[in-house]
């Protein structure tokens, strides 16, 4: 049963699940990447191995994600008439969440791969 307050959690929760995901999914292949040097992942195309071009993928992916959830719970609260402190609350944790994908996104273009 869809009530309310599950619908406003799963909304509140998914810009950190959504950061969560992206954490586990690009230290995964950074992983499978440093554990096989000779696997396909680090087969280089245009200056970067192909597992770079995967996390950076994987970070616009999650960083639109997050935009669409808090587009979709500010529009969500403005059409029901609701209290904004919901939507801001979400948005604040999506930009957070934003903020902590593009700082492991970082080190694609920092560091050297398997350092």
């Amino acid at each position: 049963m869809r009530n309310r307050f599950s619908i406003e959690l799963w909304f509140l929760i998914s810009g950190p699940m959504i950061w969560l995901a992206h954490f586990l999914s690009i230290y995964t292949l950074n992983a499978l990447r440093c554990a096989r040097p000779q696997s396909w992942l680090a087969v280089t195309w245009m200056t970067l191995p192909v597992s770079s071009w995967m996390i950076l993928l994987a970070s616009v992916l999650a960083l639109c994600a997050m935009a669409w959830v808090a587009i979709r719970q500010n529009r969500r609260t403005v059409s029901s008439g609701q209290s904004a402190f919901h939507a801001k609350l979400t948005s604040t944790l999506c930009l957070l969440s934003a903020m902590a994908v593009v700082w492991q996104t970082m080190p694609v273009f920092l560091v050297a791969e398997c350092d």
